[in-house]
């Protein structure tokens, strides 16, 4: 085990929160806030970079990273970002228990949105850009941050770095260097997140002035979705509810394939068999809900955009909302629990089990079934025209077994809170795919605020353990993965 490169890289990570932490203190400026705010930010930035950077020191024997280190260093980053991230809140006072910060802090880096806010309208300006600041920076995750700036080891190791914390089965290089990689990725990610600010801030709703169009700005990119008003963006006009739906299926699809459009391979990108796959399952799951709404509010254009909307913030587990879907018919919430599980494609900043999972799952189920009328008939399992390994099968199996598990036993342990089967199983499954908003008491309208602090507890481990797609988490709690020599 290489301890030491895993306490400096933590110094890194460390330092990196720090300064991402202390720009909030442009807009305690900017709006005149009370002295407790700025204390706040200088306090928690300033302990965490002189933290960071003590760790920082120290000398590692080599740069290299195997599997099992880039698990636990994952899984750290984000307990120890999150523990550090909720200071703001409890020094402020916004949130002052400690469950309540560390629920809504882990549920901002995970791109979740999960909320304990009851007014979040009475915030500060400075905590409602850290909280929405938290889904920009974990949605393309804060490891991809930095493998953009520390030095690579020769075999390229750190890609098991980009593994553990990238969602998806498969997880490569761009190009040939992993610095590289990470630095494209964030390139594009910065230039779409400036786009939609400029879309938002320009465009026709004098609503969204430029705080506005920056908060939703970042919660979109990162797929999160914590809003700044009690009615999410019931508040703002269609022309922003059409932006933001389309730039939610956007960050939704695998970075990759923006990076192939960059270099002018449009034909494979249009060819990949998942984006296929989530753009159909984006056309019926709208129309489904556009056919089913349509008896209630008889208007189609009204009908169609909150469909739009609301499919858009769920299969790319944003979170958003644009209307109270607690009101709709059983089947339009049916819809939503199954785009809840789906979540959009790998190596996007959503969550959920990934689009590329379902599509290879039922391909998989497709071909045994076949075997099993056609036993001498051999098929092989392929992926935009590609062979598939059993290994990654295996793989996604296990990960899905694994997911279920994780599921059930949160929904049961937070079900010692008296709330209805409908609340406690879209809470728990809201947070393992990191969506934001379920059904019932944790509705679009609603918050995660009546659950005890242990709920809460366990929902925020549910959190990062969905973001981390369960594996580095498990790794980071196994005995085995402490003991020397194994």
């Amino acid at each position: 085990m290489n301890y030491g490169l895993i306490v400096k890289i933590l110094g890194k990570i460390m330092v990196t929160l720090g300064l991402f932490m202390s720009t909030s203190l442009i807009f305690c400026v900017a709006y005149q806030e009370n002295l407790i705010n700025y204390l706040a930010f200088a306090i928690p930035s300033g302990i965490t970079i002189i933290l960071g950077l003590i760790l920082n020191n120290i000398k590692p024997q080599t740069n290299k990273i195997g599997i099992k280190e880039g698990s636990i260093i994952a899984g750290l980053t984000w307990i120890v970002s999150a523990l550090f991230g909720c200071m703001p809140l409890l020094i402020s006072g916004s949130l002052p228990n400690f469950f309540d910060a560390f629920f809504e802090i882990v549920s901002g880096f995970t791109t979740t949105g999960a909320s304990v806010c009851t007014d979040v309208e009475g915030l500060a300006h400075s905590i409602k850009f850290w909280r929405s600041f938290t889904h920009w920076i974990g949605g393309m995750g804060i490891l991809v941050f930095v493998l953009a700036f520390i030095p690579e080891s020769k075999d390229g190791s750190a890609v098991h770095i980009l593994r553990a914390e990238s969602p998806g089965p498969q997880v490569g290089r761009l190009v040939s260097r992993m610095q590289a990689s990470s630095r494209i990725l964030y390139l594009i990610y910065i230039v779409m997140t400036l786009i939609l600010i400029l879309l938002l801030w320009l465009g026709p709703d004098t609503k969204m002035n430029f705080f506005n169009s920056l908060i939703y700005s970042l919660g979109t990119a990162g797929t999160g979705g914590f809003a700044i008003h009690s009615t999410g963006l019931e508040f703002f006009l269609p022309y922003t509810q059409y932006v933001i739906a389309i730039f939610m299926l956007l960050f939704g699809v695998n970075f990759t394939l923006y990076y192939l459009i960059l270099i002018g391979n449009i034909k494979t990108t249009l060819m990949n068999e998942e984006l296929r796959w989530y753009i159909a399952i984006v056309v019926i799951a709208v129309t489904i809900i556009t056919i089913n709404i349509f008896s209630i509010y008889q208007n189609f254009e009204y009908s169609f955009r909150q469909a739009l909307f609301q499919v858009a913030s769920i299969i790319s587990t944003t979170g958003y909302s644009s209307i109270d879907f607690n009101l709709w018919p059983s089947l339009s919430k049916t819809v939503i629990i199954i785009l809840m599980v789906s979540g959009a494609m790998a190596g996007s900043t959503a969550g959920g089990v990934k689009v590329t999972r379902i599509n290879l799952l039922t391909k998989s189920s497709v071909i045994k079934v076949k075997n099993i009328m056609s036993p001498r008939k051999v098929e092989v399992l392929t992926q935009d025209g590609k062979p598939i390994s059993s290994k990654t099968i295996e793989s996604i199996q296990s990960f899905f077994i694994i997911y279920i598990i994780v599921f059930i036993i949160c929904t049961l342990l937070i079900s010692i809170d008296n709330f209805s089967i409908e609340t406690n199983i879209t809470a728990s499954l809201s947070c393992i795919s990191n969506i934001g908003p379920g059904l019932g008491e944790v509705g679009p309208y609603g918050s995660f605020a009546g659950y005890s602090n242990f709920s809460k507890f366990i929902l925020s481990i549910e959190m990062i353990a969905g973001r981390l797609e369960l594996f580095p988490l498990l790794t980071l709690f196994s005995p085995k993965t402490w003991k020397r020599n194994v």
